[in-house]
């Protein structure tokens, strides 16, 4: 039998979660990882009316798993936000591809957040079933099961999708991976569990 439990407390966002107020052609991060140890989209908050759309922001840090993950994004135009595509769990950098002179940008993070993968047995030589079971302990958070088949793309689970309460079911296509993402930020508590998977 495979299973896991985890227990996640989603942050809500934080506009200057990473820093606040960084300019030039550098970016210092005051802190290098999420308050609540999930992956989140990275937001980044054009302070002034400049627009440095023209220009790109090259992130680099680790995903939901601890995998080393970059990605390049536009930086935002007048008084806008842009956000990233991925989730990141840390964020060691944030590099621009020339300098936004003395204006200022705030890096932070959505309230989009993703757990640690869980990656069934694919060689337990069984039918394949994964029972998930998720217990909201507090907040009021909203989030379902997202399944990928390369560790790189997701899509979502057909019926652990936008849940706001207890919910359970289960997983028997085949899949390298699995986890918890949420769209709003509160506390859940998730087992997966295979019956005839190895740890």
């Amino acid at each position: 039998m495979k299973s896991t439990i985890q227990v996640m407390d989603s942050a809500a966002a934080a506009t200057a979660g990473f820093a606040a107020g960084v300019t030039g052609a550098t970016f210092a991060m005051a802190t290098t990882a999420t308050s609540d140890g999930l992956g989140h989209l990275v937001t980044v908050l054009n302070n002034t009316a400049t627009d440095h759309s023209a220009k790109t922001i090259a992130l680099v840090g680790t995903d939901e798993n601890g995998n080393v993950q970059t990605e390049t994004i536009a930086a935002p135009g007048t008084s806008a936000t842009v956000t990233s595509t991925k989730y990141f769990k840390t964020l060691t950098s944030a590099t621009p591809s020339a300098t936004i002179g003395a204006d200022t940008f705030d890096i932070g993070w959505a309230a989009g957040s993703r757990g640690a993968w869980f990656q069934p047995d694919l060689n337990s030589g069984g039918e394949f079933n994964v029972g998930i079971g998720c217990t909201v302990v507090s907040g009021s958070p909203n989030f379902g099961v997202v399944v990928s088949y390369d560790r790189s793309a997701w899509i979502a689970h057909g019926t652990i999708a936008g849940k706001t309460a207890n919910f359970g079911g289960q997983q028997v296509v085949p899949v390298r991976a699995m986890a918890v993402q949420f769209t709003a930020a509160g506390a859940v508590t998730a087992t997966f569990l295979q019956p005839n998977g190895r740890d």
